[in-house]
């Protein structure tokens, strides 16, 4: 019996002893604003989906049809951007042009420290004849996931849209 008291004490010492290391360790904090965001935050292939409405020229001011598009961006982590396998659904019906492609210069975006972000694709890189502005847009820190707001210089498109990293395979 005496043994068994020795045994179990010397258990309860035990665990009281793990308790007290992993109740009273120092716990690193963490600092939300410690590495911020920047271009390069955002590199590498984005599936991006987006929907709103938009406005067919010749269709009226306040006529505007449901638009979902998707495509496959490429952030090249220094402000500039491509993308390709446009795919276009205006009203339930895709564009007999999908997919558009475009991989010349000046679609470009910047990334502020706040992890916020603007991207701006000229009117030559897109089928509507406008200039797409994505604002309010939010990047997670890593870079793996964005999101925002759509409009164009023609008024003629706004939406949303999220955008998320394609693994690389291996």
């Amino acid at each position: 019996m005496k043994r068994t008291i020795i045994v179990l004490l010397t258990m309860l010492v035990v665990f009281v002893a793990v308790v007290a290391v992993l109740v009273l360790r120092p716990v690193a904090k963490v600092r939300a604003d410690h590495h911020g965001c920047s271009e390069a935050t955002l590199s590498g292939n984005y599936g991006l989906v987006a929907t709103g409405f938009y406005n067919p020229p010749g269709a009226g001011e306040y006529v505007h049809v449901a638009a979902n598009f998707s495509m496959l961006a490429t952030f090249d982590g220094k402000g500039g951007l491509t993308f390709s396998y446009l795919n276009i659904v205006l009203n339930g019906v895709p564009e007999s042009g999908n997919p558009y492609s475009y991989t010349g210069t000046g679609a470009t975006y910047t990334v502020l420290p706040n992890c916020t972000c603007t991207v701006t694709i000229p009117a030559s890189a897109t089928p509507f004849d406008a200039v797409v502005t994505a604002w309010g847009i939010v990047v997670d820190t890593g870079g793996d996931e964005l999101s925002g707001n759509l409009e164009s210089t023609a008024e003629n498109i706004a939406g949303t849209f999220d955008a998320k990293r394609v693994a690389e395979g291996k």
